[in-house]
């Protein structure tokens, strides 16, 4: 394997980060202070990088400093906002779904049981639309702006410096241990479904289960050419990317899941689909604005 490539210069130390919770006893999620992005630095893959898409390209970008979740939102959490008012119930939990973890015919989701239902499970079932409500509905509560992170701010984040597939290194263990749920990444849940989302270790930002686990919606429109994001980090919002008879209206997902292969939770690995989309691989992880 490989050696752990070395994270930029950014005084976070994993374990020991910058933390904000604005409302800790009423399910509010916990998040983690990035830094600036150090001058010179690229999301994206190299092209040797083994399992790289060609919509990877790695270009630069300065990304200021921002908030994230240390962990997924948690059914907990996502669920104190239903109970509120203020989100849909996940699809497991709609009304009449059939996909309905109580009264419905499905067995997806029943078949996971409490990797679905627990409190420190991330939430799943979530759509695009219902992650934003989520924020809304956490933005009005706190009086800070809660979002979606953007594809780069995601990937910056999630990298905590490296520049490796995963923020450890090449490959899925490191040295043998296991890092992360996948299809082939050697827990007893690979395939199942996820682990409470403080499982494994964190990155050196301090963030846990960037790889993984579960699929995170991020804020961005999808567009093939990666590259033609904003160059300060910020979130994509042509619907046509500026081709003609691009496939409009497509939303990113980022990090793997439980039932993805390693390859698939690379941190440049990018999947779209529409935002209406659920199913018990896709959560999200929220982030925050930091006040001037």
């Amino acid at each position: 394997m490989a050696a752990l490539a070395a994270p930029f210069a950014t005084g976070v130390r994993a374990g020991d980060p910058q933390v904000i919770n604005d409302c800790p006893q009423e399910h509010c999620p916990t998040l983690v202070v990035v830094p600036a992005s150090p001058p010179g630095f690229e999301i994206g893959s190299p092209a040797n990088e083994q399992g790289r898409l060609p919509s990877e390209e790695l270009h630069a970008v300065s990304i200021k400093s921002f908030a994230i979740g240390r962990f997924a939102v948690r059914t907990s959490e996502y669920m104190a906002c239903v109970a509120a008012k203020g989100c849909p119930p996940p699809e497991w939990l709609e009304p009449g779904n059939d996909n309905n973890i109580q009264t419905g015919t499905g067995v997806t989701y029943k078949s996971m049981g409490a990797y679905i239902t627990g409190d420190d499970q991330p939430i799943v079932g979530i759509s695009w639309d219902d992650a934003n409500a989520y924020a809304a509905w956490l933005s009005k509560k706190t009086g800070h702006r809660y979002r979606l992170p953007s594809e780069a701010e995601w990937e910056y984040a999630a990298r905590g410096g490296s520049k490796t597939r995963y923020w450890w290194g090449y490959e899925p263990k490191l040295n043998g241990k296991v890092m992360a749920c996948c299809r082939g990444c050697g827990s007893e849940r690979d395939g199942d479904g996820p682990f409470p989302v403080d499982h494994f270790e964190a990155n050196p930002f301090g963030l846990f289960n960037v790889h993984g686990n579960a699929w995170e919606w991020v804020a961005d429109y999808f567009c093939e050419a990666y590259s033609s994001g904003p160059s300060d980090g910020s979130a994509r919002q042509s619907k046509s990317c500026g081709v003609p008879d691009a496939v409009e209206g497509l939303r990113v997902f980022r990090g793997g899941s439980c039932f993805y292969e390693p390859r698939q939770m690379r941190s440049a690995m990018r999947l779209r689909n529409w935002p209406s989309f659920r199913n018990q691989t896709v959560g999200f992880r929220i982030a925050r604005d930091l006040k001037p």
